[in-house]
């Protein structure tokens, strides 16, 4: 039994390493590096990208132990009936997962005008936008003509 809580004690200590070094890499994504572009220079102007940066992840781990299924044996005339008691049964799993995402947002415009920040804008995300709101007063004006009638 001491030998099964070692080995448990041991296989929660590796989870939690490995999935200490993927939220490492998971949130490496967000660096003030990932967030603002290396400078471009042209002439009198430089150019600099700044981007926005979302990271996630999660994980979990969970063991159990208790008495294992009787082993059954073949059917023979001499051995029907009959189940040998299994010794105690270990199991545990985990799992986890994660991502970053990362967008452009504007353009830091330096210059000898001064600096001017651009945005940049995302016409999908826009598209998107505009049919959820427009799906949104569709229902909500079918909803109230029905109150209405």
């Amino acid at each position: 039994m001491i030998e099964s809580a070692n080995h448990s004690i041991a296989a929660i200590n590796e989870a939690l390493d490995h999935s200490a070094e993927v939220i490492e890499k998971i949130f490496s994504a967000a660096q003030p590096g990932a967030v603002f572009g290396q400078p471009v220079v042209s002439g009198s102007y430089t150019v600099i990208t700044a981007s926005e940066i979302a990271a996630g992840g999660g994980f979990g781990y969970g063991k159990g132990f208790g008495p294992a299924r009787p082993i059954h044996r073949p059917e023979t005339p001499e051995a029907e009936g009959t189940s040998s008691p299994a010794p105690e049964q270990i199991a545990g799993g985990g799992g986890g997962g994660g991502g970053s995402h990362g967008r452009p947002v504007a353009v830091i415009v330096i210059g000898p005008d001064g600096v001017q920040v651009k945005p940049v804008v995302d016409a999908t995300k826009l598209a998107i936008a505009s049919l959820a709101v427009f799906g949104a007063m569709v229902a909500v004006l079918r909803r109230i003509g029905r109150a209405s009638r």
